[in-house]
């Protein structure tokens, strides 16, 4: 029961991180900071054209309506850590998460059909405002993240997709353990170049020898 109890009070925390869920007034700051220019470019490598934030919005919201798990990813606030009155654990973190600073989203999505629900994946995706990137927060995030699905969702396999040319998130998901599973070869056409659609995936037993857990 204790050991559960601080599982519970903990859970949406990292080390320097808040996680809280995305509400329907969130949309529009989500698609402003994933759909702003370099986000875009990096995180969406279809055709690159302006996104109206009517567009980023709806985009944004499917994506919710799809998910397992959508959360913003937030810096505490120091003037509320201040001002907290003491209280219960629970009581504390509602009053972090409802007070904190987002710098970013993370979601993980449901399996596309039903029929494979019981092979326990997922697929990842996440962005951080442009201001805060250089400071490790999505790979703290990311680390988060697995942690999550992997101990309260039940997942067997974490993937997520990149474009050969954002050289910084391959290096991040290869620190995490993710491993590269294939390439779809010359792909994705950007600045004049052919560029690999690189996979990659974790597996439970993979992150179990990550944490040193049996």
């Amino acid at each position: 029961m204790e050991s559960l109890t601080a599982k519970f009070t903990t859970a949406f925390r990292s080390e320097r991180l808040i996680y809280r869920a995305i509400d329907m007034q969130d949309i529009p700051l989500v698609a402003r900071m994933l759909w702003d220019p370099v986000n875009q470019g990096f995180g969406d490598p279809t055709l690159y054209t302006p996104l109206s934030g009517t567009i980023g919005s709806v985009m944004v919201q499917k994506g919710l309506e799809a998910s397992l798990l959508a959360v913003l990813i937030c810096l505490p606030n120091p003037q509320a850590q201040q001002d907290a009155a003491p209280g219960l654990p629970g009581n504390s973190l509602r009053a972090a998460q409802e007070s904190a600073i987002p710098i970013g989203s993370l979601m993980l999505g449901k399996p596309t059909a039903p029929k494979t629900d019981h092979w326990r994946w997922t697929r990842m995706g996440l962005g951080i405002a442009e201001e805060h990137q250089g400071n490790g927060y999505g790979k703290e995030a990311v680390n988060w993240a697995l942690d999550w699905a992997f101990e309260f969702a039940g997942m067997h396999r974490v993937e997520l997709t990149t474009a050969s040319y954002n050289d910084r998130a391959i290096a991040m998901y290869k620190s995490l353990g993710f491993k590269e599973e294939g390439r779809k070869r010359e792909t994705i056409y950007m600045d004049r170049r052919w560029w690999d659609m690189v996979e990659f995936g974790i597996l439970e037993g993979e992150w179990e020898a990550l944490r040193g857990k049996n």
